[in-house]
C-alpha cells in the first residue's frame, strides 16, 4: 500500500488539472446516483476531493477515504466532507451497516485485493444500501501494450482484469450488481506526452519505469512502434471503464 500511496501523494498537486479521465468518468456516474438513498455517502479513494461538490448534493453526510495523506489534505481543503479517513479500501474503518451509499471512481484497479474491497463495501452498506463503482478493465491502454509488443518488449504497464471477473467478485461478496462498459480515448502529440499522462495521475508506480526503460534504444523502438496508431488527433491512448452499480440485498 505504501508505494501506491506515495505515487498518488506525489501527484496530488497536479492531479486536479491533469486527471481528465477521472473527471469524465466521475461525471458519467451522475445518472447512476439519481436513485440512491439520502444519508451517509462514502467516497472510496476520494483523491483531492474535486468531485465532492457533486456528491454532497446526494447525501446528508459525506465521508472520504484515501490512502494518500497528500490527497486527503487536498480533500480537507475543500471543506465539504464531514469525515476524513486515511486508510485502505480493503480495511474501511467504519462500523458495519453504517453507510447508505458507497461511491468509488477509478480506485479499484489499483487494489491488490479487489475481492476484499467488495467484501468491505458489502459490510459497511446498510441493507438496501447502494453503490456506484468504476474501474479499468481489460482492453485499457491497448495501443500502449501493443506498441511495446511490436517493439519486442513486454509492456511495463499494469494489466487489467476481464469485465466478467470483476462482476463476479462483486457478486461473490453478496452484492446485487448491474454493469455497463464505456470506452474513453485521449490523444497525445508524442510518446513523451503519453508517459507524462501516467506520471501526472500517479499511475507511474505500476512499472511505467521498469529496469532499462530509460535506455534510449528501447524508448526509440517503442516510439517507432507507436507511430502506426497515430490519427489526425494524435497518438491515442484508450481506456475501457467498467461501471458497476447496485445494492446490498435487504
Amino acid at each position: 500500500m505504501s508505494s501506491i500511496a506515495s505515487s498518488f501523494g506525489k501527484a496530488a498537486q497536479r492531479y486536479e488539472q491533469s486527471a481528465r479521465l477521472q473527471r469524465e468518468v466521475a461525471l458519467d456516474t451522475l445518472p447512476m446516483l439519481k436513485d440512491v438513498p439520502v444519508g451517509t455517502l462514502l467516497d472510496l479513494g476520494c483523491g483531492p476531493g474535486w468531485f465532492h461538490s457533486h456528491l454532497s448534493t446526494w447525501c446528508n453526510e459525506l465521508w472520504a477515504l484515501d490512502i494518500s495523506p497528500q490527497m486527503l489534505a487536498k480533500t480537507q481543503s475543500q471543506q465539504i466532507a464531514t469525515r476524513l479517513m486515511l486508510a485502505s479500501a480493503e480495511q474501511i474503518p467504519v462500523a458495519a451497516e453504517s453507510v447508505d451509499v458507497v461511491f468509488s471512481s477509478l480506485m479499484l484497479q489499483w487494489s491488490s485485493e479487489p475481492e476484499q474491497v467488495f467484501r468491505e463495501v458489502y459490510r459497511v452498506l446498510k441493507p438496501g444500501g447502494k453503490f456506484v463503482i468504476t474501474t479499468l478493465v481489460n482492453g485499457s491502454l491497448d495501443e500502449f501494450h501493443r506498441a511495446w509488443q511490436h517493439a519486442g518488449y513486454q509492456s511495463p504497464a499494469l494489466q487489467f482484469p476481464e469485465t466478467a471477473a470483476v462482476v463476479q467478485l462483486a457478486r461473490a461478496a453478496g452484492l446485487t450488481v448491474k454493469a455497463q462498459q464505456k470506452s474513453y480515448s485521449w490523444f497525445f502529440s508524442d510518446v513523451f506526452a503519453v508517459g507524462r499522462e501516467f506520471k501526472q495521475i500517479g499511475a507511474n508506480y505500476v512499472a511505467i519505469r521498469p529496469q532499462g526503460l530509460s535506455g534510449k534504444a528501447r524508448w526509440q523502438a517503442f516510439a517507432h512502434a507507436y507511430e502506426p496508431f497515430r490519427t489526425a488527433a494524435g497518438l491515442p491512448l484508450t481506456y475501457q471503464v467498467l461501471f458497476l452499480f447496485g445494492e446490498k440485498p435487504r
